[in-house]
């Protein structure tokens, strides 16, 4: 009884072994031989004055590669083909807002391009498309967006905040950004607590061209007036003020500037007049008696002269 008790909970335990990595064998990602691409890199933004680098990377299964292909909405522009003759391995066709330079590097797993002299007419849809030799001819291809802009080359302008305050005083300040393509969007903050609406003026905007494209440079001012009872922002004796310029969408192209100023009562000036009023006092009282010492010997050689004389 105990021995075939034993014998089926055997078969039991070892059924359950075999269950469990039946179900861990499907669960894993299949294992394929078909060609496809691994990787596509290309920038969601890239700088009109940079060199861009697009790469594709793939896997070709048991397949041999025909042909590598590049298209930007559709067009295609640069095609590499290891099966041709050594001369027409490479082809580039003509596409607007494409230049593709010397620097390129295709094989059997990957393909990486360079492109300079961009402009606006660069912005588009990237696909990498490559296909397998004969008989099969498999195809496998990624698209990816990029969108050529121009980036700002400098941080925002902080212009017209003093160092120094009164409780009261007005401040005003403007900051001003870098020329960029798309416009920039100007913020202010007050001690890291981005200003009300209300502080802020409309934005100065000024535009120019180059590079094709038409670049934007805006201007915000703040104003408010250095009061600590209807600005809460206001905690202490130090404002921490800063400026940011950002371009729409694109969350790493943040740039800023800073500014410490300092605020003082009218306490504070009235104590420290009459600090340096006593100080004033005191120092003009050592000064005479200093001079009474000078003078005292002189003084008392004249009368020892003058009782002298009249004896």
């Amino acid at each position: 009884m105990n021995a075939d008790y034993l014998n089926i909970k055997g078969f039991l335990s070892l059924k359950s072994y075999f269950v469990i990595v039946y179900i861990l064998f499907c669960l894993l990602p299949p294992i394929t031989r078909t060609l496809h691409i691994t990787n596509i890199i290309v920038p969601p933004f890239v700088d009109v004055r940079e060199v861009v680098v697009l790469s594709c990377s793939y896997n070709l299964g048991n397949q041999k590669l025909n042909s590598v292909k590049w298209y930007k909405n559709d067009k295609e522009f640069y095609r590499y083909s290891p099966m041709m003759p050594a001369q027409s391995q490479y082809m580039l066709f003509s596409v607007d807002g494409i230049h593709v330079s010397a620097d390129h590097l295709c094989n059997e797993k990957s393909c990486t391009i360079h492109l300079d002299n961009l402009s606006g007419e660069t912005t588009g849809a990237f696909r990498c498309e490559v296909s397998g030799d004969a008989p099969e001819f498999k195809l496998s291809h990624e698209t990816s967006n990029m969108t050529v802009v121009a980036l700002p080359q400098s941080d925002p302008r902080i212009e017209g905040i003093e160092k120094n305050y009164y409780e009261g005083d007005f401040l005003f300040g403007n900051c001003t950004s870098d020329f960029s393509y798309p416009p920039p969007i100007m913020s202010w903050y007050i001690n890291d607590q981005k200003a009300d609406p209300s502080l802020l003026q409309p934005n100065q905007e000024t535009t120019h061209d180059a590079y094709g494209f038409k670049l934007y440079q805006r201007s915000l001012e703040i104003r408010f007036r250095i009061d600590r009872r209807n600005h809460p922002f206001i905690t202490d004796s130090k404002i921490h003020m800063k400026c940011v310029s950002q371009l729409r969408q694109m969350a790493s192209q943040l740039r800023e500037s800073n500014h410490i100023l300092y605020v003082s009562s009218w306490d504070d000036l009235r104590n420290q007049k009459l600090i340096n009023w006593r100080g004033n006092s005191a120092s003009q009282l050592q000064s005479e008696q200093n001079v009474f010492l000078l003078l005292l010997p002189i003084l008392l050689s004249s009368i020892i002269i003058c009782v002298s004389s009249n004896l």
